[in-house]
C-alpha cells in the first residue's frame, strides 16, 4: 500500500494540468470557436451598414459638354432684328439630396434593432461554443488521467505478480509447489503484461485526444495538478422541473436562440415598410454654365436650387418585401423548432446527469467499501502465505482482486467528477461561470 500511495503521489503533481485550465485553454484552440467569431464579425459588419443606410442618399454630378453649332435663332422687330444664339460650351455641377423620411420612422430603427439583436446572439454563440469546447476538454482531460490511473495500476500490478513469482519459483524448487501453480502465475504475469500494452495505447489516446482539444504542441509534456482522489461534494436532491427552470435562465445556447427570433421579429417589421408609399424629402443645386432655366443663355455661371417632399410607391418592392417576410417568417419557424429541440433535449440531458451523479456517488461508496475488503483479504493472504497456510497461487488471486478494487475506486472517484461537469454544463452553470471570469464550480440551483 505504501508503494501505491507513493505511486499516486507522483501522478499528482503540484504543476501541471488541471480540468479547469483544459477547459480554459480549449476555448482559444477550438475551430468552433473562431468560426463564431468570424460570424461574429459579420453580425458586426451587418450593424454598420444598417447604420450607413440612414445616410441620406448625396449625389454631386460636375460635367463638361460640347454641342454641335446651330444657325441662330432670329426674330424681327420692325426695322431691327434679334440674333439668339445657342451656345456649344457646357459646364453643369449638380448636388442632389433625398432623405427617406418614412424609412426613419419605420424602417431603421427595426433594422438597427435586428443588427443589435444578431451581435448579442453571435456573441451568446460564441461564448457558448467556447462554454462547450470547454466541456470536451474538460471530459477528455478526466478520461486521460482515467487512464493513466489505469496504467499505473496495472504496472503496480505486474510488479506484485514478478515478486510474487519469484517466491513461487523458489517453493517450486523446493518442491513446495506444484508446476501447474507456478504455471499459473506465469500466465497470469502474461495477462499483465498484456493489459499493461492495451491500457498504455489507451492512454496514448486519450493524450492525443486532450492535446489536440487544448492546442498543446507536439513536444509539450502533460502532467496531472488535479488530485482526483481528494473528496468533493454532490449538489442535494432538486425536482427535475426546478432544474429545467435553472438551466433555461443560464443557458447560452437557449439565450442564443431567443435573441435570434428577437431579430427576426424586428426584421420582418422592418421588411413592412416596403409594402406601404414611401415619403421622401428632395433638394438640388445647380450652378451651370449656361443654366438651362435662366432665358435667354448667357455665357456665364447661374445658380439656382429646387426643394420638395414626395410620395412614392413602387409596384417591385411590394412584391419583394412580400416574399421577403414570407421567408422571414419560414426561418422564424425553424428557430422555434430550434428552440423547442433544444428544450426537449435538455431535460434528457439533465435528467441523465443527475442520475449519473447519483450514480457515481453510490459508486463510490461501495467502491471503497470494496477496496477495503480486497486489502484485508490480501493482508489475510500474505500472512498465511508466510505461515505455510495459504499458497502463492491464492496470493496471486488476492493481488488481482486488489488491482480491480483499486481501479474501481478510482474509476468511481473520476467518474463523480465526470458526473458532476456534465451536470454543471446541463444546467449552465460553467457558463455562468464563464461569463463571470471564474472558475466552473458545480452549483446547486
Amino acid at each position: 500500500m505504501a508503494n501505491f500511495d507513493k505511486d499516486l503521489d507522483a501522478l499528482f503533481g503540484t504543476s501541471g494540468l488541471t480540468a479547469d485550465q483544459a477547459a480554459a485553454r480549449a476555448g482559444a484552440a477550438s475551430p468552433d470557436v473562431r468560426r463564431r467569431v468570424a460570424e461574429l464579425g459579420v453580425a458586426i459588419v451587418a450593424r454598420e451598414q444598417a447604420s450607413l443606410a440612414r445616410v441620406p442618399y448625396v449625389q454631386a454630378k460636375a460635367s463638361y459638354t460640347r454641342l454641335s453649332f446651330i444657325t441662330p435663332f432670329v426674330i424681327p422687330v420692325g426695322t431691327q432684328s434679334f440674333n439668339i444664339t445657342s451656345l456649344q460650351n457646357s459646364y453643369d455641377l449638380v448636388a442632389t439630396a433625398t432623405i427617406p423620411l418614412s424609412d426613419y420612422l419605420f424602417r431603421f430603427p427595426r433594422l438597427l434593432v435586428t443588427a443589435n439583436r444578431n451581435i448579442e446572439s453571435a456573441r451568446a454563440s460564441q461564448l457558448s461554443s467556447a462554454v462547450n469546447a470547454g466541456e470536451d476538454a474538460r471530459l477528455a482531460f478526466y478520461e486521460w488521467v482515467r487512464a493513466r490511473l489505469q496504467v499505473m495500476v496495472a504496472k503496480r500490478q505486474l510488479a506484485n505478480v514478478q515478486a510474487t513469482y519469484k517466491q513461487a519459483q523458489a517453493l517450486a524448487d523446493a518442491q513446495r509447489l506444484s508446476k501447474a501453480d507456478l504455471l499459473r502465475i506465469e500466465s497470469q504475469e502474461a495477462e499483465a503484461e498484456q493489459t499493461i500494452d492495451q491500457l498504455a495505447n489507451l492512454e496514448s489516446l486519450r493524450e492525443e485526444q486532450l492535446r489536440l482539444l487544448i492546442g498543446a504542441a507536439d513536444g509539450e509534456p502533460l502532467a496531472i495538478a488535479e488530485d482526483i482522489r481528494g473528496d468533493i461534494g454532490a449538489p442535494g436532491s432538486v425536482s427535475l422541473d426546478d432544474l429545467v427552470k435553472h438551466a433555461s435562465d443560464r443557458r447560452l445556447d437557449l439565450k442564443a436562440i431567443d435573441l435570434g427570433l428577437t431579430a427576426k421579429q424586428a426584421q420582418y417589421d422592418a421588411f413592412e415598410a416596403d409594402l406601404y408609399p414611401k415619403l421622401s424629402a428632395f433638394g438640388t443645386v445647380e450652378d451651370a454654365r449656361p443654366n438651362q432655366r435662366v432665358f435667354p443663355q448667357v455665357d456665364e455661371f447661374r445658380f439656382t436650387w429646387l426643394a420638395g417632399v414626395q410620395v412614392t410607391w413602387t409596384l417591385g418592392d411590394a412584391i419583394n418585401a412580400k416574399v421577403t417576410r414570407a421567408r422571414v417568417q419560414a426561418e422564424t419557424a425553424e428557430l422555434r423548432a430550434d428552440r423547442e429541440n433544444v428544450v426537449r433535449g435538455q431535460r434528457i440531458e439533465i435528467l441523465a446527469a443527475q442520475q449519473s451523479v447519483s450514480l457515481a456517488v453510490h459508486s463510490l461508496a461501495t467502491s471503497q467499501k470494496g477496496l477495503n475488503a480486497a486489502e484485508e483479504s490480501y493482508r489475510v493472504r500474505r500472512e498465511l502465505l508466510a505461515a505455510d497456510r495459504a499458497t502463492a497461487v491464492e496470493l496471486v488471486d488476492s493481488q488481482t482482486d486488489l488491482t480491480r478494487a483499486r481501479i474501481t475506486a478510482l474509476n468511481a472517484r473520476v467518474d463523480l467528477r465526470v458526473a458532476l461537469a456534465q451536470l454543471a454544463h446541463a444546467l449552465g452553470d460553467d457558463a455562468a461561470a464563464a461569463q463571470a471570469g471564474a472558475p466552473r464550480a458545480p452549483a446547486q440551483p
